[in-house]
């Protein structure tokens, strides 16, 4: 395994609006940490509850009903379905729900449906919302700022750690070539290019989802990273069982191996699980995309800048 550290490239200053970028996102995970610790504690508190025994049958029959395991996934599947209202869910739920003894058909699901309703009032008022609500990225939603704050946010700490350190090996040699207001305008740009290429899949296989993480502006940097630089070479920590080194890869090898590798799983695969796939491969095409767009300019001093490292590096060489 590769893991893309450092661009071999003398930084003429610090990067701290991508110090910055890092910062946020931890602060906003911290607070997502807490968030759900606070929600799971809720919940379990509204499902410990003491009820009737004829309620309790009603929720092992709709988790039985639902492939579910318990009462905490039957409310947050009410309460934060993003396709249906709340009525709409308990309304399906009551309908695919096996009858209760001593009910027909349809006063059982009458019973079930204001049980329910009654259950959802209560959630609602004890539960605080979902903790990624403003946050995560829905993308039958096409909100422009969701598809912003989606990427300061993230799944789990390996999902953050991992994604800041290769962010920083492309983001900090990106922000001090082409200043903190094109750096500023890329993030939101590449955002806003990731959620509406990825709402236009979705609406079009008629499967929408919701998603969180900097990973597509990550490869977005690696794309625009292999734009302006792409004799630029990044160092790499590689790993196999009991082997590991360091190795420096040029960038436009690096991002048509990491890229490409996106690629041939959307075009190969149809499970990808947490991983969103597409906002890796958008997010890489519109990085590039960017910089010919506009950012030339900065390309030709850049490329100029690496000529003389490179014609350096060869002098100290072989002097």
């Amino acid at each position: 395994m590769f893991l893309p550290v450092k661009a071999d490239f003398p930084l003429p200053r610090f990067p701290w609006l991508t110090v910055l970028v890092c910062l946020v996102c931890v602060g906003v995970f911290v607070k997502q940490q807490s968030d759900w610790h606070e929600f799971g504690m809720a919940i379990e508190r509204f499902c410990n509850a003491n009820r009737s025994h004829l309620e309790q049958i009603v929720f092992d029959r709709i988790a039985a009903a639902e492939g579910t395991d318990n009462c905490i996934q039957i409310m947050y599947t009410i309460a934060n379905d993003p396709e249906r209202s709340e009525q709409e869910v308990i309304a399906d739920m009551a309908r695919k729900m096996k009858p209760l003894t001593g009910f027909n058909t349809e006063d059982s699901r009458e019973y079930v449906r204001m049980m329910l309703e009654d259950e959802t009032r209560r959630f609602n008022n004890l539960v605080p919302p979902d903790p990624d609500t403003g946050l995560a990225y829905y993308t039958g939603s096409w909100n422009p700022i969701t598809m912003i704050t989606s990427s300061f946010a993230h799944g789990s700490w390996g999902h953050i750690i991992f994604n800041l350190i290769v962010f920083f090996a492309f983001a900090a040699t990106v922000e001090v070539l082409v200043g903190p207001l094109w750096y500023i305008a890329f993030i939101l740009v590449d955002s806003w290019f990731i959620g509406l290429t990825g709402s236009a899949i979705a609406s079009l296989s008629a499967q929408h989802y919701s998603t969180v993480g900097l990973s597509g502006v990550v490869m977005g940097m690696i794309g625009l990273f292999a734009y302006l630089l792409p004799r630029g070479k990044i160092k790499c920590f590689y790993f196999f069982i009991v082997i590991f080194g360091w190795v420096a890869i040029p960038a436009w090898a690096l991002a048509i191996w990491v890229i490409g590798k996106d690629v041939f799983a959307l075009l190969t695969q149809e499970e990808f699980g947490v991983i969103n796939v597409m906002a890796h491969v958008m997010g890489g095409i519109g990085g590039y995309l960017f910089g010919v767009i506009f950012l030339r300019h900065v390309r030709r001093e850049a490329i100029e800048i690496q000529a003389n490292l490179d014609r350096a590096d060869f002098e100290r060489r072989f002097r």
